[in-house]
Protein backbone atom coordinates (compact mmCIF):
# COMPACT_ATOMS: atom_id res chain seq x y z
CA UNK A 1 0.00 0.00 0.00
CA UNK A 2 1.52 3.30 -1.04
CA UNK A 3 0.35 6.87 -1.00
CA UNK A 4 -2.56 7.71 -3.31
CA UNK A 5 -1.31 9.45 -6.45
CA UNK A 6 -3.56 12.42 -5.72
CA UNK A 7 -1.79 12.97 -2.39
CA UNK A 8 1.82 12.61 -3.58
CA UNK A 9 2.05 16.12 -5.05
CA UNK A 10 0.79 17.67 -1.82
CA UNK A 11 3.04 15.38 0.24
CA UNK A 12 6.18 16.41 -1.66
CA UNK A 13 5.38 20.14 -1.74
CA UNK A 14 4.56 20.14 1.97
CA UNK A 15 7.73 18.15 2.77
CA UNK A 16 9.94 20.68 0.97
CA UNK A 17 8.11 23.61 2.58
CA UNK A 18 8.47 22.12 6.08
CA UNK A 19 12.10 21.29 5.43
CA UNK A 20 12.79 24.91 4.53
CA UNK A 21 10.91 26.14 7.64
CA UNK A 22 13.11 23.90 9.79
CA UNK A 23 16.04 26.19 8.83
CA UNK A 24 18.23 23.14 8.18
CA UNK A 25 18.33 24.00 4.47
CA UNK A 26 18.04 27.09 2.30
CA UNK A 27 16.10 26.40 -0.86
CA UNK A 28 16.89 28.77 -3.69
CA UNK A 29 14.78 26.95 -6.29
CA UNK A 30 11.58 25.59 -4.75
CA UNK A 31 10.35 24.06 -8.02
CA UNK A 32 13.60 22.12 -8.55
CA UNK A 33 13.53 20.81 -4.96
CA UNK A 34 9.90 19.67 -5.32
CA UNK A 35 10.65 18.06 -8.69
CA UNK A 36 13.66 16.19 -7.26
CA UNK A 37 11.67 14.94 -4.26
CA UNK A 38 8.85 13.86 -6.57
CA UNK A 39 11.37 12.03 -8.76
CA UNK A 40 12.73 10.16 -5.73
CA UNK A 41 9.23 9.00 -4.74
CA UNK A 42 8.38 8.18 -8.36
CA UNK A 43 11.54 6.12 -8.84
CA UNK A 44 10.84 4.25 -5.62
CA UNK A 45 7.26 3.49 -6.67
CA UNK A 46 8.49 2.34 -10.09
CA UNK A 47 10.98 -0.01 -8.39
CA UNK A 48 8.18 -1.54 -6.32
CA UNK A 49 5.93 -1.85 -9.38
CA UNK A 50 8.76 -3.59 -11.23
CA UNK A 51 9.16 -6.02 -8.32
CA UNK A 52 5.42 -6.80 -8.31
CA UNK A 53 5.54 -7.47 -12.06
CA UNK A 54 8.55 -9.75 -11.60
CA UNK A 55 6.59 -11.74 -8.99
CA UNK A 56 3.58 -12.03 -11.31
CA UNK A 57 5.79 -13.12 -14.21
CA UNK A 58 7.48 -15.73 -12.04
CA UNK A 59 4.18 -17.13 -10.77
CA UNK A 60 2.76 -17.21 -14.27
CA UNK A 61 5.49 -19.69 -15.24
CA UNK A 62 4.30 -22.05 -12.49
CA UNK A 63 0.59 -21.27 -12.72
CA UNK A 64 -0.40 -24.79 -13.73
CA UNK A 65 1.65 -26.40 -10.95
CA UNK A 66 0.23 -23.98 -8.34
CA UNK A 67 -3.29 -24.85 -9.41
CA UNK A 68 -2.60 -28.58 -9.63
CA UNK A 69 -1.00 -28.74 -6.18
CA UNK A 70 -3.72 -26.58 -4.62
CA UNK A 71 -1.29 -23.93 -3.41
CA UNK A 72 -2.76 -20.59 -2.37
CA UNK A 73 -1.81 -17.99 -4.99
CA UNK A 74 -1.79 -15.23 -2.37
CA UNK A 75 0.54 -17.16 -0.06
CA UNK A 76 2.82 -18.05 -2.95
CA UNK A 77 2.81 -14.41 -4.08
CA UNK A 78 3.87 -13.24 -0.62
CA UNK A 79 6.58 -15.88 -0.39
CA UNK A 80 8.05 -15.16 -3.83
CA UNK A 81 7.89 -11.40 -3.23
CA UNK A 82 9.71 -11.79 0.08
CA UNK A 83 12.48 -13.80 -1.58
CA UNK A 84 12.84 -11.33 -4.46
CA UNK A 85 12.94 -8.44 -1.97
CA UNK A 86 15.90 -10.12 -0.26
CA UNK A 87 17.58 -10.83 -3.59
CA UNK A 88 17.21 -7.24 -4.86
CA UNK A 89 17.63 -5.66 -1.38
CA UNK A 90 14.34 -3.77 -1.66
CA UNK A 91 12.27 -2.41 1.20
CA UNK A 92 8.66 -2.10 0.12
CA UNK A 93 6.08 0.31 1.41
CA UNK A 94 3.21 -2.13 1.78
CA UNK A 95 3.64 -2.91 5.47
CA UNK A 96 1.77 -0.24 7.41
CA UNK A 97 3.58 1.06 10.45
CA UNK A 98 2.19 0.76 13.98
CA UNK A 99 0.67 4.25 13.76
CA UNK A 100 -1.26 3.27 10.63
CA UNK A 101 0.90 5.22 8.19
CA UNK A 102 1.33 3.61 4.81
CA UNK A 103 5.12 3.38 5.01
CA UNK A 104 7.01 1.33 7.55
CA UNK A 105 9.78 2.96 9.56
CA UNK A 106 12.35 1.06 7.48
CA UNK A 107 10.82 2.48 4.31
CA UNK A 108 10.87 6.03 5.68
CA UNK A 109 14.55 5.60 6.61
CA UNK A 110 15.35 4.32 3.12
CA UNK A 111 13.43 7.16 1.48
CA UNK A 112 15.14 9.75 3.68
CA UNK A 113 18.53 8.50 2.46
CA UNK A 114 17.39 8.66 -1.17
CA UNK A 115 15.81 12.07 -0.60
CA UNK A 116 18.92 13.67 0.94
CA UNK A 117 21.07 12.23 -1.83
CA UNK A 118 18.70 13.61 -4.48
CA UNK A 119 18.42 17.02 -2.84
CA UNK A 120 22.21 17.26 -2.43
CA UNK A 121 22.49 16.80 -6.22
CA UNK A 122 20.69 20.14 -6.72
CA UNK A 123 23.95 21.99 -6.07
CA UNK A 124 23.45 25.75 -5.76
CA UNK A 125 19.66 25.42 -5.90
CA UNK A 126 19.62 24.01 -2.37
CA UNK A 127 22.07 24.74 0.43
CA UNK A 128 22.46 22.45 3.44
CA UNK A 129 22.76 24.62 6.56
CA UNK A 130 23.14 21.66 8.93
CA UNK A 131 25.14 18.45 8.70
CA UNK A 132 23.86 16.13 5.96
CA UNK A 133 22.66 13.50 8.44
CA UNK A 134 20.84 16.14 10.52
CA UNK A 135 18.96 17.21 7.39
CA UNK A 136 18.17 13.56 6.61
CA UNK A 137 16.78 13.08 10.11
CA UNK A 138 14.62 16.18 9.65
CA UNK A 139 13.36 14.78 6.34
CA UNK A 140 12.49 11.60 8.18
CA UNK A 141 10.63 13.45 10.96
CA UNK A 142 8.67 15.54 8.48
CA UNK A 143 7.81 12.50 6.35
CA UNK A 144 6.54 10.66 9.41
CA UNK A 145 4.39 13.65 10.42
CA UNK A 146 2.93 13.91 6.92
CA UNK A 147 2.31 10.16 6.79
CA UNK A 148 0.47 10.31 10.13
CA UNK A 149 -1.67 13.16 8.83
CA UNK A 150 -2.50 11.18 5.67
CA UNK A 151 -3.29 8.14 7.78
CA UNK A 152 -5.76 10.15 9.87
CA UNK A 153 -7.35 11.48 6.70
CA UNK A 154 -7.59 7.93 5.29
CA UNK A 155 -9.19 6.66 8.54
CA UNK A 156 -11.66 9.56 8.49
CA UNK A 157 -12.71 8.69 4.94
CA UNK A 158 -13.11 5.01 5.86
CA UNK A 159 -15.19 5.94 8.92
CA UNK A 160 -17.38 8.15 6.78
CA UNK A 161 -18.04 5.24 4.42
CA UNK A 162 -18.77 2.90 7.35
CA UNK A 163 -21.26 5.42 8.75
CA UNK A 164 -23.55 5.06 5.72
CA UNK A 165 -27.06 3.79 6.50
CA UNK A 166 -26.39 0.54 4.73
CA UNK A 167 -23.22 -1.49 4.80
CA UNK A 168 -20.92 -1.07 1.81
CA UNK A 169 -18.37 -3.84 1.31
CA UNK A 170 -14.78 -2.66 1.18
CA UNK A 171 -13.27 -3.41 -2.20
CA UNK A 172 -16.58 -3.17 -4.00
CA UNK A 173 -16.98 -0.75 -6.89
CA UNK A 174 -19.31 1.42 -4.79
CA UNK A 175 -16.85 1.50 -1.89
CA UNK A 176 -13.98 2.50 -4.21
CA UNK A 177 -16.10 5.24 -5.76
CA UNK A 178 -17.09 6.65 -2.37
CA UNK A 179 -13.53 6.42 -1.11
CA UNK A 180 -12.21 8.43 -4.08
CA UNK A 181 -15.00 10.99 -3.67
CA UNK A 182 -14.51 11.52 0.07
CA UNK A 183 -10.70 11.42 -0.24
CA UNK A 184 -10.89 14.12 -2.93
CA UNK A 185 -13.04 16.23 -0.60
CA UNK A 186 -10.39 15.91 2.11
CA UNK A 187 -7.67 16.88 -0.34
CA UNK A 188 -9.65 19.98 -1.37
CA UNK A 189 -9.76 20.98 2.31
CA UNK A 190 -5.95 20.88 2.22
CA UNK A 191 -5.94 23.08 -0.88
CA UNK A 192 -5.10 20.28 -3.31
CA UNK A 193 -7.04 20.59 -6.54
Amino acid sequence: MSLPREYVGHFVAELIQRLEKSAKVRIHNQAAAVAKAQQVLGDDTAQEDKLNQEVRDYLEQYQERIRRDGISYQEMYKMVKKELMKKHKIIISSRPDADGSKYSRDKVIELSHKMIKGLAELGEQLELVEEKNEVRLEIMRQMQDLLREESQMDRGVRDKIRSQKREIAEGSEEWDLLFRKYYSEELRKLGVV
